[in-house]
């Protein structure tokens, strides 16, 4: 099979040239749609690892990259214990006559590998494309003619539709349909995140659904396990130390960014007072009632009669 297509390429270099670039754009594509989502964009590069980020960027679970690297392994593993069989299939190529052999092996032959590929292959198909299309829509890409195009034309879509577009990653959209706590970067304050938790699982209008947001460092964030917020929150009884101090650190830094304005403003109109004086209110005039003068005879004077010997003494 090795031997089949490096004859093929090296006849049709051409066919060389397309690989490169349909490699390069799977590649960028890739690249460009993780730095999007707040993610390093380095992990395209890496096997394994990018399936796993890929999976962070629709809200889903680094666990879940094993459903698309088991079936690989498996696909993989047929291909090297069937070995054989399968290099038979193709016709070798003899340069000195310049024609091609018959092959070794017929496709009767390798009905039982290729039925476990292709039983291997279906889980892998069903969750790509599942996975395209939350992809579409942790991008604001909702239609259903932009999940087919997304799932048809791959990496072309992916770079120049949300890539490189001015499409806006909105939110992980497997975590947010189910109700569960998911992260969001803040692109203008780098290691900034937030904490996002919905009431509930998604029903109706996505635009509708009312959701809380705590602000949270990067340090904070990584001890955070939104994961085990959902399990709490839907029942799970067991819980982790770790996680429900760093669920009050959360809370505890979005209370004091609150309280910073607040505190702020307060100094300043204290400043503005001490500046300007404070006004004091004018004392209250004492409404204490004179006591009346005496008569000869021990009895109060009328205010006529005080009048009249105020006038007799002048």
């Amino acid at each position: 099979m090795i031997d089949f297509f490096i004859t093929i390429f090296s006849k049709y270099p051409g066919l060389i040239v397309g690989g490169v670039i349909l490699g390069f754009i799977g590649l960028v594509s890739q690249m460009s749609l993780y730095a999007k989502a707040g993610q390093p964009a380095i992990a395209a590069l890496v096997p394994v690892w990018n399936v796993m980020v890929f999976c962070k960027v629709v809200g889903r679970p680094a666990s879940h990259a094993w459903f698309l690297i088991i079936p690989g392994i498996v696909m993989m593993g047929i291909v090297i214990a069937f070995w054989p069989i399968i290099d038979g299939l193709f016709p070798a190529y003899v340069e000195n006559d310049g024609i091609w052999l018959a092959p070794k092996h017929s496709l009767s032959e390798a009905t039982v590998p290729f039925i476990i590929m292709g039983v291997a292959a279906l889980p892998l198909i069903y969750f790509v494309i599942v996975m395209f299309t939350e992809v579409c829509d942790s991008f604001g890409k909702h239609s259903m003619i932009d999940k087919v195009l997304c799932v048809i034309f791959n990496g072309f879509y992916i770079l120049f539709v949300l890539g490189i577009s001015s499409a806006v990653y909105e939110s992980p959209w497997w975590a947010r349909k189910r109700g569960k706590p998911y992260y969001m970067p803040d692109f203008k304050h780098k290691g900034k995140k937030y904490l996002v938790t919905p009431e509930g699982p998604l029903t109706g209008d996505y635009r509708k659904q009312k959701m809380k947001v705590a602000i949270v460092d990067e340090k904070v964030a990584e001890e955070v396990d939104p994961e085990k917020i959902a399990a709490e929150k839907f029942g799970n009884k067991k819980t982790d130390s770790i996680s429900e101090k760093a669920a009050g650190n959360v809370e505890k830094v979005a209370e004091k960014k609150a309280e910073k304005p607040i505190e702020e403003a307060a100094k300043k109109e204290e400043k503005v007072v001490e500046k300007k004086g404070e006004i004091k209110k004018p004392a209250a005039k004492s409404t204490a009632k004179k006591e009346p003068k005496l008569k000869a005879d021990g009895t109060p004077m009328t205010w006529r009669e005080e009048m009249a010997e105020k006038y007799k003494k002048k």
